[in-house]
Parts: C-alpha cells; sequence; structure tokens
C-alpha cells in the first residue's frame, strides 16, 4: 500500500522549504553587503580584481553547496536543534576551509575583513536567525501541546520491556499491536500498522522481535512504515537481515535505527541546483536542433508534434511526461496488442513495433525524441539523473519493493539507460534503479550523465 506523506510531515517540508530560501537570499546579501562596506571610498577598477570577484561570487555558492552537503537543511533539525546547529556550524567550518584553499591555490587575495564579516558574521547571525526560525516551528507544529507517541510491534517479553524502559527515559506515550495471528495475514496486518500510524500521528514504530518475520516481510514493513514519514527500529539481534539503508546506533540502546534512502532533503536541494546549473545551458543548445525535429516531423505525418503521456513521477505522483512524437497518430489503442505486458520478449517486439514512423526511428536511435523532457527537468517534475519514469499501467509489475525507485524524481537518464535500456529485462531495470536511490551522490550523478552519451551514440537498446 503506497502512501502520501502526512498533513504534520508536508507542514515540515514547507516551513524547510522557507528556511532554505531565506538562508540562500541571505548568504548572497551578506556578501555583496561585506564588499560593499570594505570598498567605501575606495576607487576599484573591475579589471584588477577579477579573481577576487569571481571567488567572491563562488563564495555563497561554496557555503550552500556545504550546508546541503552536511545535512544542514535536513528535516530532521526541527525535531532536533541541536544537531541542526551543529551541522550549521560543520557547514561554515568547511566553507572557510574550501574558501581558504581555493584563495591560496589561485594567488588571490581576499580581504580579512570580508572573510570575517561574512563568514564569521554570517555564522552567527545564521545561529540567531535560525534559532528563531526553530521556536517559530516548535509554535506552528505545537510539538510540545501533545505528548510524543511511539507505536510497539509485538507482545509482551524481554524487548518490550526494555522498550518501555526507553519510553520512559524520553518521556513518551507507548501504544503496541500484537503480531498477526498467522504468515497468511501479515500484509493485511501491515495495511493496518500504516494506518495506526497516520491515525495516532506515531513518531517512531520499534519492532520488538524481528525472528517472527522473514527477512523479506521486515523490508515489505519497514518500507511501509518509512512511507508514512515514521522512523523505524528493529530490536538488533544477530542475524537480522541485512538492509540497504544507512544504519545507526540510538541512544545508546541496543537498538538500530533504520533510515531513508540516500537522497535526504538538503542533498535534494543540492541535486535541483546542479539540475538547473546544466539544463539552462543545455536547451538554449538544444532549440536550433528541437526545430529541426520538429519540421521534420510534420513534414512526414500529420498530428501533433508533441507527444505526451501520463507518467509515474517521485512520491507517486502522476505528471505529464513529454515526447517528440515518433509513431503513428492512434497508436496508443494498439500497445497492449503489439507490445504486451512487460516480459523477457519485450525487446524483440520493440525492434519490430509497425508504429514506428522512419522519423521516429532516426529519433529513437539517437534518443532524440526525449529531448522536449528538458523542460520537465527546468520545472521540477524530472530530474536530469534518475529512475525512468514508468507507465500507470506497469504499476502491477511492481514488486513489494519497487516503491522505492520513487523516492527520487524520474530522469531523463540513468543506470538503465546507460546499461542496455530495452535490452534489459523488467528485473533488472527495477534493480538499476533502486540501486540508483540508494547510492546517489553527485559524482554518480556525473558518471551516468558522461556514459549516457556513450549510449546515445551507440544506440544500443534505442528501438
Amino acid at each position: 500500500m503506497q502512501l502520501k506523506p502526512s498533513n504534520s510531515a508536508l507542514a515540515k517540508r514547507r516551513l524547510l522549504n522557507y528556511l532554505i530560501s531565506f538562508e540562500s537570499v541571505l548568504l548572497v546579501l551578506l556578501t555583496v553587503v561585506a564588499v560593499q562596506v570594505r570598498h567605501v571610498g575606495e576607487d576599484l577598477t573591475f579589471k584588477n580584481d577579477v579573481k577576487e570577484y569571481a571567488l567572491l561570487i563562488c563564495f555563497p555558492a561554496i557555503w550552500l553547496c556545504c550546508l546541503s552537503l552536511f545535512g544542514a537543511w535536513d528535516i530532521k533539525i526541527l525535531d532536533n536543534h541541536i544537531d541542526g546547529y551543529r551541522r550549521l556550524l560543520r557547514s561554515s567550518f568547511m566553507t572557510f576551509l574550501a574558501f581558504s584553499s581555493a584563495s591560496y591555490l589561485f594567488k588571490i587575495q581576499i580581504s580579512r575583513f570580508v572573510i570575517l564579516f561574512s563568514l564569521v558574521g554570517g555564522t552567527i547571525l545564521h545561529l540567531i536567525l535560525r534559532w528563531i526560525f526553530l521556536r517559530i516551528v516548535d509554535r506552528r507544529l505545537k510539538v510540545k501541546e501533545r505528548k510524543n507517541q511511539w507505536l510497539v510491534l509485538g507482545a509482551n517479553g524481554k524487548e518490550v520491556d526494555l522498550i518501555h524502559e526507553m519510553g520512559v527515559s524520553e518521556n513518551v506515550e507507548l501504544r503496541q499491536k500484537e503480531f498477526p495471528a498467522s504468515q497468511y495475514e501479515f500484509s493485511k496486518w501491515v495495511d493496518e500498522v500504516t494506518l495506526q500510524i497516520i491515525l495516532s500521528k506515531c513518531s517512531k514504530v520499534l519492532l520488538a522481535d524481528p525472528d517472527k518475520f522473514s527477512s523479506l516481510q521486515i523490508e515489505q514493513l519497514m518500507w511501509s512504515v518509512q512511507q508514512t514519514g515514521t522512523e523505524f527500529l528493529v530490536y538488533n539481534r544477530i542475524g537480522l537481515a541485512a538492509s540497504h539503508s544507512k544504519l545507526s546506533y540510538s541512544d545508546g540502546f541496543n537498538w538500530v535505527s533504520i533510515g531513508a534512502a540516500q537522497i535526504s532533503d538538503s542533498l535534494r536541494v543540492l541535486k535541483r541546483g546542479f539540475d538547473l546549473i546544466l539544463v539552462i545551458p543545455l536547451i538554449i543548445l538544444m532549440s536550433p536542433l528541437c526545430l529541426v525535429i520538429a519540421f521534420l516531423i510534420k513534414f512526414e505525418s500529420p498530428g501533433k508534434l508533441l507527444y505526451t503521456q501520463e507518467r509515474i513521477g517521485q512520491n507517486g505522483i502522476l505528471f505529464k511526461f513529454p515526447k517528440f512524437r515518433s509513431m503513428r497518430p492512434g497508436s496508443d489503442a494498439l500497445r497492449l496488442g503489439i507490445l504486451g505486458r512487460p516480459d523477457e520478449g519485450m525487446s524483440e517486439r520493440y525492434k519490430s513495433d509497425p508504429r514506428i514512423t522512419r522519423v521516429g526511428r532516426v529519433l529513437r536511435r539517437f534518443s532524440l525524441d526525449e529531448l522536449p523532457q528538458l523542460w520537465c527537468v527546468l520545472k521540477g517534475s524530472m530530474s536530469l539523473v534518475g529512475p525512468r519514469p514508468i507507465l500507470p499501467e506497469e504499476v502491477p509489475q511492481l514488486g513489494d519493493f519497487h516503491f522505492r525507485r520513487q523516492i527520487a524524481k524520474p530522469g531523463l537518464t540513468g543506470i538503465w539507460q546507460v546499461s542496455g535500456r530495452k535490452d534489459t529485462s523488467w528485473e533488472e531495470r527495477m534493480a538499476f534503479d533502486i540501486k540508483y536511490v540508494q547510492d546517489w551522490s553527485i559524482a554518480l550523478d556525473l558518471v551516468l550523465i558522461t556514459r549516457t552519451f556513450r549510449a546515445v551514440l551507440s544506440g544500443k537498446g534505442s528501438y
């Protein structure tokens, strides 16, 4: 069962977006003010200070990247204020190191006043403003008016007694739900657990005895809980099934916290900035080619220039997915009859698809039909790199854990696209997508973008 985030989680994310926007503007303004105050009464020539101005322009960008990389904008800071301040200080220190190193390597003389005013003054101002912001967040979310609740899964036993001890130390209210009577009722029981989490607004779910379930059942339960935005904890025993998620010990107790996937809130900001830096010049460079493609499509066959589908995007939300039309009008009605459901023989059926036009085959061969999706990246419904969006009718093909792939925004390219595309099986495609979500980094995106050019030129798997 796929669930949308709760109202509380949406409210937190909205408040976090305000913080990100405000602090980004603040960093730029601090740098501008520092430079202006430093050069009051001086007659500067831009020509003599090109390197200095270039580095100063990069200064806010360096600081913003450090804030993202060190998790200073993760949604967890709204609950753990001390951790938020710690991450902010760590980001500021790394900004100072990066800025000083760049100044030394490129032999750029930057005024100490500018550094102290922007970095030290900016850090102090950040801490003060963030303290005010977090106080406002507490008031808005009314976190102190309601006692925190945890949901305990399991019957009475040693593990449950330890949970009660931990609950007392954390001053939380515990709710308990027993295990299903039989393995056949497990899926229904998971649905009941997720519903109880939403209704009770629990902040944590604790699985007391993981030995009662198989590793696959634990993963299914974990994924359903994470879909509600709730932290999932499992009593740590030798033999616990390995998880793709990050593990971290909690409060000195013998518990393991299974976190969400790699793409955190702060990293999403960094990834969005990375997309915008690349997609804007790409749209400008590709505009003449798009005009030529539009002329060829119209010249060969009547019909619309763009073909638009509904695809499943991030968190299962539908969005408009455009392509240059590569098939004859009315081809959608023939899709199931010609291609059928995804299986091992799908790639062979793609090769002989009679619906594709001559211009369409060339466009598909070099993936040029995907160019309109650059606008989706600009709007934010897609990313340059990510899992390829699937069709709504393909949802029944998803396994119990394939919904993990939808944590990330869908992408123009990804591991699947550079690994054979339609020559790969459905299960391989899902495995590629889940691997990307778990292992995401800017370095991985750069590698996949580079490999995409080679994959496009080779045409492997493009039908």
